[in-house]
């Protein structure tokens, strides 16, 4: 009796240890706000620099590197939502955007990536003309340099600075360190903006490997979460 006490209780710790790590939330009526939905849309993400900014950047070379990453992690996210029903996992029971329509949109009424940040999201989602949209906030302390698989161009001159004129993956051993990326998803409905859906988590990158790599391992975490599945 003593071991079956001893060992629930170390479930509990191990869930509550896992539940800290993964702060998961999805609305307790979920089915019942979404059961018209037909139609989302992934956001361009918020990215937050906490690093140490390169000297030799000047302000439009950040806002540049800023505004691709976003649309990188964009891409990404989209694609492992698609990705996420595969081989044999359920099918999503709503239709996402695809992400270039969404920018086209957001293009067309004149509201750029970085601006899209500030507004919120049932006004985006209305603009879009979709049933909910997916935020999310990317806080990390190293641009990537390597976004050309997601068909991002930076330029040479971006890509030198940021490898310290280094090709990867040959960065400088201070860069290589393994420093927690903060990302945190949130899935809002388009009629008053109600959360539906959020998860937030710490994820560690070796920035010796690839960008694409270190977004889409990141991507695939949340996307694994994400709910609207079919059969529940």
């Amino acid at each position: 009796m003593k071991n079956k006490h001893f060992f629930l209780s170390l479930g509990i710790v191990f869930l509550f240890l896992f539940s800290s790590c993964t702060p998961y939330f999805q609305s307790a009526n979920f089915d019942t706000l979404t059961a018209d939905h037909t139609r989302i849309a992934v956001l361009p993400f918020d990215m937050i620099f906490t690093g140490r900014m390169p000297d030799q950047l000047e302000e439009e070379d950040i806002l540049r590197i800023e505004e691709a990453e976003s649309q990188a992690f964009q891409i990404s996210f989209y694609n492992e939502l698609l990705r996420s029903t595969k081989r044999g996992r359920r099918n999503l029971r709503v239709d996402i955007q695809h992400h270039r329509s969404t920018l086209k949109i957001l293009e067309d009424k004149g509201i750029s990536i970085r601006e899209s940040w500030s507004m919120s999201p049932d006004e985006l989602a209305d603009i879009l003309e979709v049933d909910a949209v997916v935020r999310a906030n990317i806080e990390k302390a190293r641009f990537m340099s390597d976004l050309a698989s997601y068909g991002i161009e930076l330029g040479v001159d971006i890509i030198n600075v940021l490898t310290n004129y280094q090709l990867w993956p040959l960065f400088p051993p201070f860069s290589t360190q393994n420093k927690a990326v903060v990302a945190d998803f949130t899935l809002f409905e388009q009629k008053e903006g109600t959360v539906l859906w959020s998860i937030s988590f710490d994820k560690g990158a070796d920035w010796r490997e690839p960008a694409n790599q270190i977004i889409d391992q990141i991507s695939r975490k949340a996307a694994k979460k994400f709910p609207y599945r079919e059969g529940r």
